[in-house]
């Protein structure tokens, strides 16, 4: 008898606690929409939190936005609802990696957000445009982001986003070419001439796809011949050729 008492009290326990949590889970819904209906958007601000590295976008830029479709948040009542339309359209802006957006006791209303990450910047067929680094091209005007190698010459996007991509991101990721190449150029045969900073002129490679095997061969030409490498005898360095290496000295080949 005693232990089926305690069984019920422990049951009625549970079920008081159950009724507690879920009479202050509506209490504090009650109250929060209460809350929000009555209280405006006194002030809306924006902060970009790596604006020190990138200048992709800056506070007027979202502010525009945001006007643009319709979702100005001051004067109006706070709502979780627009706080999330708001963070979902910044979103959707191309240099906009991603944002958060919140909301404060005294009506405020503040959107944190991060830019995409340039990995490389390309200049072709009359365009200007970053590379991120999950491959998606950054449409951004009249910005300069001092990052190595450019690259120029015939570029499609497609070929930018892929094996052009990691051909680049091999060069960074190399301490020796990431120091010695600065631009990356594609002519109209679909050569890839690799501009250094001294020494020859340019190095000359023709299919992507055996890149690394070309620029072992090239260090080891600089390891042997670090002279004749690192002189300005030679203009360019032909790595065209299956385990040859071509040198262009002046109008003459060696």
């Amino acid at each position: 008898m005693k232990e089926k008492v305690l069984y019920i009290l422990k049951i009625t326990g549970l079920a008081l606690i159950v009724l507690v949590l879920v009479g202050y889970a509506v209490f504090a819904g009650i109250m929060a929409d209460r809350w929000q209906r009555e209280h405006l958007c006194t002030n809306f601000q924006v902060n970009i939190l790596d604006f020190d590295k990138y200048q992709f976008i800056c506070e007027d830029d979202i502010l525009r936005e945001i006007d643009k479709r319709g979702l100005n948040p001051v004067g109006r009542n706070i709502t979780s609802n627009l706080a999330d339309k708001i963070e979902k359209n910044v979103e959707r802006i191309n240099v906009v990696r991603r944002a958060e957006c919140y909301i404060s006791n005294k009506g405020d209303l503040t959107i944190n957000l991060t830019q995409r990450v340039p990995e490389f910047k390309v200049v072709a067929n009359r365009h200007t445009y970053y590379l991120d680094s999950d491959r998606i091209p950054l449409k951004a005007n009249g910005v300069s982001v001092e990052i190595t190698p450019l690259v120029t010459g015939y570029v499609s996007e497609k070929l930018a986003s892929g094996k052009l991509y990691d051909l680049v991101k091999y060069i960074q990721n190399n301490e020796f070419w990431n120091e010695n190449i600065r631009v990356v150029n594609i002519t109209p045969e679909g050569n890839i001439e690799l501009y250094t900073n001294k020494g020859a002129e340019k190095l000359i490679i023709n299919n992507l796809d055996t890149y690394q095997e070309k620029l072992e061969l090239a260090t080891l030409w600089y390891d042997q011949y670090t002279t004749a490498a690192w002189s300005e005898r030679y203009t360019q360095v032909d790595l065209r050729y299956e385990n040859l290496i071509f040198c262009k000295k002046g109008g003459k080949n060696e």
